[in-house]
C-alpha cells in the first residue's frame, strides 16, 4: 500500500513538474499567429539561429530568444531562411515567426526567373528590381571548360535571395555557382560523344525555347539527327534571338534570311552560343535525347507536338497547325 502511494505521489508530482515546464515555456511565448502591426527584419548571410532569434527579440517579434532557438533547431525548415528584409508581424508566436521568415512573399531580397529567359532580361529585372548595386563587369565568365566569355546560358533560372548591398557581380556569381551545381548533377559538363559541354549548353537553350518539358528529350533527338546528316536545324527560336524577337507563332519571311549565325535556316550547324538560359530539364534532355529517327516536329495545337521523318507528314500537320490558328487555339 505504501509503495502504491509513493507511485502515486510521484506521478503526481512529475505531473505537476511538466505543467509548471509547459506553462513557463507558454509564459515565454506570445499566442497571436498575426498582427497588423509589422517590422522589417534583416538577416544577414551567414546569420546563426541564435542571431536570428536575437534580432526577432530586439525587435518586439518574439518574446524569448530561446523559445524561437528552440523551435528553429528542431525545425530543418529553419535551414532555409534567407538573407535579405523579412517584413515581420510584431508579438507573435516564436513558430509563427519562423513561418512568416520563410514565406518568400515577405522578403524584399527575393529574385526569381523563369526558365528560357536571356541573358539581358535578367539583367534588366535586376537592375528594375532595386535588390542590387553597380553594373556587371566584363571579368566574369562561366568556368574554363565551357572555354567562352558568353555568360548566356549559365544564368541559372531559380529563386534566389539577395541581402541589402548586393553587387551585380555578386548576384550573376550566384546564378553561374547554381548552373554549375546542375550542370555536374545532369553531367552536361562533361560532354557527350563528339559534343562539347559548351555545345550542350547550346542545344538546351533552343530545347528550352522550342518546346514543352515533355517534349524536350524528343526535340534533343530531332537536333542531334538533323545536325548529323547535315541538314539546317532551321529553328525559329534562333532567329528570335538574333531579331531579338519574342513569342512569335511564325516569323516573318524577311526575318529568315537576317545575316547572322543565329539564323539556323541560313547557316548549317549550331548557332555560335545560347538563345537564352535553360532550366534543369532542359540540360537534363539535352544528354539523355529519346530514341527516334525524326527529323520535323510541329505543335499542331496547345500541348500538343508531334514528331516525324516524313516531310510529306510533316506538311499535313503543319497545315494543321495553320489551321488551328486561324481558329484561335493560340491565342
Amino acid at each position: 500500500m505504501k509503495r502504491i502511494f509513493v507511485l502515486l505521489l510521484s506521478g503526481v508530482l512529475f505531473t505537476f513538474a511538466a505543467s509548471q515546464i509547459h506553462r513557463s515555456f507558454l509564459l515565454n511565448d506570445y499566442s497571436a499567429v498575426t498582427s497588423v502591426e509589422k517590422v522589417e527584419i534583416l538577416i544577414e548571410p551567414g546569420d546563426t539561429g541564435n542571431l536570428i532569434a536575437q534580432k526577432l527579440y530586439e525587435k518586439g517579434v518574439i518574446k524569448a530568444t530561446k523559445v524561437f532557438y528552440k523551435i528553429a533547431l528542431n525545425d530543418r525548415r529553419a535551414k532555409s531562411i534567407s538573407p535579405g528584409i523579412h517584413e515581420i508581424d510584431l508579438k507573435i508566436s516564436a513558430n509563427s515567426a519562423l513561418t512568416q521568415l520563410l514565406d518568400i512573399k515577405r522578403n524584399r531580397g527575393a529574385f526569381g526567373f523563369n526558365e528560357g529567359l536571356r541573358k539581358a532580361e535578367i539583367l534588366d529585372l535586376l537592375y528594375k528590381s532595386k535588390l542590387v548595386t553597380g553594373k556587371l563587369s566584363s571579368f566574369l565568365k562561366p568556368g574554363a571548360k565551357y572555354k567562352t566569355d558568353n555568360l548566356e546560358g549559365f544564368l541559372f533560372p531559380a529563386q534566389y535571395s539577395f541581402a541589402p548591398g548586393t553587387t551585380v557581380d555578386n548576384a550573376i556569381t550566384q546564378m553561374i555557382d547554381r548552373f554549375n551545381i546542375a550542370a555536374k548533377k545532369s553531367k552536361i559538363d562533361i560532354g557527350l560523344n563528339n559534343f562539347s559541354p559548351y555545345e550542350l549548353v547550346i542545344i538546351a537553350s533552343i530545347l528550352q525555347a522550342e518546346g514543352d518539358p515533355q517534349d524536350f528529350t524528343k526535340i534533343a533527338r530531332v537536333i542531334y539527327n538533323r545536325l548529323k546528316v547535315g541538314m539546317p536545324l532551321q529553328m525559329n527560336t534562333t532567329v528570335e534571338y538574333a531579331a531579338n524577337l519574342r513569342g512569335k507563332i511564325r516569323l516573318p519571311y524577311k526575318h529568315l534570311d537576317i545575316n547572322s549565325r543565329y539564323n539556323t535556316y541560313k547557316f548549317r550547324g549550331l548557332p555560335p552560343g545560347p538563345i537564352g538560359n535553360p532550366g534543369e530539364a532542359a540540360l537534363n534532355a539535352a544528354v539523355n535525347p529519346a530514341l527516334g529517327d525524326w527529323l520535323y516536329f510541329v505543335t499542331v495545337k496547345p500541348q500538343e507536338t508531334r514528331f516525324t521523318k516524313s516531310y510529306e507528314e510533316f506538311v499535313i500537320w503543319a497545315n494543321e497547325f495553320k489551321a488551328n490558328e486561324k481558329a484561335g487555339l493560340f491565342k
